[in-house]
């Protein structure tokens, strides 16, 4: 049986600053492999069109601790460290921009998975009908 995951996740090399288009996906992991020693920030900003971006407002976009004004930091990151940030996506327009700044953002490396379809893939779908029919007998 083929696994979820390869439906439901899409993973693509990330510039900082760039527009993302996250229709259809629930969650993005951010991952930045550190080039330089230091401290890491990451803001993310929103647009329902993908012209004018505003600051994102949810203090609870980055699961791992509260954000201020769309931004957390991530203090004393060492060159050669990999550092993923997990950032939910829900209630987001559907454009995005995540900019990593600060000292350690310097040749720091960055690639962003989208997840958590919104939909499910037709043979899950086909599945979730099967496995139902067979309960229900």
């Amino acid at each position: 049986m083929k696994r979820e995951l390869f439906e439901n996740a899409k993973v693509i090399p990330y510039t900082s600053g760039d527009a993302i288009e996250r229709s259809g996906f629930l969650s993005l992991v951010l991952g930045c492999k550190v080039g330089t020693t230091g401290d890491l920030i990451v803001t993310i900003t929103d647009s329902k069109d993908g012209e004018a971006y505003e600051t994102v407002k949810d203090e609870m976009v980055f699961v791992s601790k509260a954000s201020k004004d769309g931004a957390i930091t991530e203090s004393g990151v060492e060159k050669d460290d990999v550092v993923n940030f997990d950032i939910d996506l829900v209630g987001l327009k559907q454009y995005i921009k995540i900019t990593v700044s600060g000292t350690a953002s310097a040749n720091t490396t960055l690639a962003v998975t989208l997840g958590d379809s919104a939909v499910q893939p037709e043979y899950s779908r086909k599945l979730d009908r099967i496995i139902v029919n067979l309960h229900n007998k």
